[in-house]
């Protein structure tokens, strides 16, 4: 039998982390509705069980430490317009190499994150 995860229990378990100490370096954070769209997002398709919470969660940490929030916010954004119809303004998203090369990578740290995490 799946247990289904309430929102409540997905939020406490993105508890933010400890504040640093003076002079201590933090690495950039992502913000917390981005790292619940993409742990949401990830249990729909792998399945709402307090295991897949763990590994979903796993998976957009590590994300977080090999890509900084500014570029994986701009990967995502190329993602969403290759979504659309290829016409327009939003048609050199599609088929240029620099857009390609984004999301190869965004791809390459999702599937190392697979490996580590589930």
């Amino acid at each position: 039998m799946k247990t289904k995860i309430s929102i409540s229990v997905l939020l406490a378990s993105l508890a933010c982390p400890p504040i640093a100490a003076a002079g201590e370096n933090m690495p950039e954070r992502y913000p917390t509705e981005t790292l619940v769209d993409y742990v949401i997002g990830c249990m729909a398709a792998n399945g709402q069980t307090p295991e897949m919470l763990k590994k979903c969660s796993c998976s957009i940490d590590f994300i977080a430490s090999v890509i900084p929030f500014e570029e994986y916010e701009h990967i995502e954004t190329l993602l969403q317009l290759r979504q659309m119809p290829g016409v327009g303004r939003n048609a050199v998203y599609k088929n240029s190499t620099w857009s390609d090369k984004a999301v190869a990578k965004l791809r390459e740290v999702q599937a190392e994150s697979t490996l580590r995490c589930f």
